[in-house]
């Protein structure tokens, strides 16, 4: 999955034991990978923020790869979540019609 995430981004995947908190860094954007099973809206809150903390001084956009593991033959679609501060950051803020 985080071979995955990274391919996603065009970057390069941090192996596990790299002592790394991040899973992948591109040159645009760096972030964290989760395949659960569960995974709660206030703990995926707290990764995007980390994931924001850290990309934002760099110039790069902070993400968490996410995966719902359902189980064989139920696949699920790979989500990528920012912050809205890290969405403004890489699109520029909308304008209001």
């Amino acid at each position: 999955m985080e071979r995955d995430a990274a391919a996603l981004f065009g970057g390069k995947r941090h192996p596990a034991n790299s002592g790394h908190r991040l899973d992948f860094e591109s040159a645009t954007a760096i972030g964290q990978v989760k395949l659960v099973k569960t995974l709660s809206l206030n703990a995926l809150t707290e990764l995007a923020e980390e994931m924001e903390r850290e990309a934002l001084p760099k110039q790069k956009a902070g993400v968490v790869v996410v995966k719902v593991r359902r189980g064989k033959g139920r696949p699920s679609p790979i989500l990528v979540v920012v912050t809205a501060t890290v969405w403004e950051a890489i699109n520029g803020k909308a304008n209001a019609p």
